[in-house]
């Protein structure tokens, strides 16, 4: 890519003072405002600018320093055909290339001696995982005794050399083994990988499952406590209300706790009960059993059998429950009393049959 950022700054060619003085000083005032540099008076600008050659001179200066810092590698080009296509090979063309760029014998020189060399980190790291004593990491005090090793392990150790910083191996059968083992051990090492992989997300799974379990029993737990509570503060007072709580309305219990509700809506009934039983003088404890009793026997198959009132046995003798009959019924039993002399009437009502 080309930039044309600073194209102007960097060429542009610096007039003199004293021609920008001259051209602002004209009588023109178009002249003159293109040139406001010039007001500037004699005793202000005394620096003359650099010279094209200055500036020239000063750019190679610094192409070379820049050049001189740098590693050069020539890199030899080879056209596949003068149509400058891409699909086009011209077997001619590039064979007379080679051969005048002298690259065959570049090779037969290269394979005469050492023609792979490598750089010891770089070795390392390529065939590390061919190497018992280098996978994963090596324990040795230098990478070179790790590629040592390597070497060593398979047999190379004649047709090799150890540089300074780099290993030289001369046959390319050498390198034709190491990628053939390494390419064997890829499958294994990415198998190795995907299961270490998957058994730190099962892990991380496991850990937030767990996490939300806790939360979770966590979160029960205080439902639980809370509807204790609740049922605490509604049922706090209860004992010195009139109706011992049968009027507070129970809250609603949690799934868990479905059956305990039950059992405790039915131990507050029967403490209910007892409270209120206890409040019953013992004279009437024979009707409230009897009254029971009936309850039982007629199981809400009568709607009015009269268990909010005091039972008195002898109703036709009633002004309340027989109007019309109680003063004759009244002198009827007087007289059967006096005649048969029985005590006292064990029942009397209205039946039809």
């Amino acid at each position: 890519r080309y930039s044309i950022g600073g194209f102007l700054d960097k060429n542009k060619d610096l007039l003199f003072q004293d021609f920008k003085r001259l051209m602002f000083h004209s009588a023109d005032p178009v002249q003159r405002q293109m040139w406001p540099d010039g007001q500037m008076s004699i005793t202000e600008v005394t620096k003359r600018p650099q010279t094209a050659a200055t500036l020239f001179r000063n750019s190679i200066v610094a192409l070379v320093d820049k050049l001189a810092c740098k590693e050069p590698y020539y890199v030899r080009c080879i056209k596949p055909n003068e149509l400058k296509s891409p699909v086009v090979f011209d077997h001619a063309r590039c064979q007379h290339q080679v051969a005048y760029l002298g690259l065959l014998e570049n090779v037969m020189v290269r394979r005469a001696g050492f023609a792979y060399r490598q750089p010891y980190d770089r070795f390392l790291q390529r065939y590390k995982m061919t190497c018992e004593y280098t996978w994963p990491n090596h324990l040795m005090s230098s990478d070179r005794e790790a590629v040592m090793a390597i070497v060593s392990q398979h047999g190379f150790d004649q047709d090799v050399e150890y540089g300074r910083t780099k290993l030289f191996v001369r046959s390319p059968r050498s390198l034709f083994s190491l990628e053939q083992e390494r390419n064997q051990l890829i499958p294994i090492l990415v198998l190795f990988m995907q299961k270490v992989w998957r058994g730190a997300l099962a892990r991380m799974r496991c850990r937030r499952m767990r996490a939300v379990y806790r939360i979770m029993c966590f979160y029960k737990r205080y439902k639980v406590k809370a509807h204790f509570w609740e049922v605490e503060r509604r049922f706090a007072n209860v004992r010195s209300t009139s109706d011992y709580g049968r009027g507070v309305e129970w809250p609603e219990p949690p799934t868990v706790l479905h059956r305990f509700h039950q059992v405790t809506v039915l131990l507050h009934k029967r403490w209910w009960a007892r409270q209120v039983v206890k409040n019953i003088p013992p004279s009437d404890m024979l009707e409230v059993r009897c009254k029971v009793a009936a309850f039982s026997a007629l199981s809400g198959e009568r709607k009015d059998w009269g268990i909010p009132r005091a039972w008195e046995r002898d109703y036709l003798s009633n002004s309340r429950d027989s109007p019309q009959t109680c003063s004759s019924y009244i002198q009827l039993s007087k007289d059967l009393r006096n005649k048969d002399e029985f005590s006292h009437v064990l029942f009397s009502g209205f039946c039809r049959k």
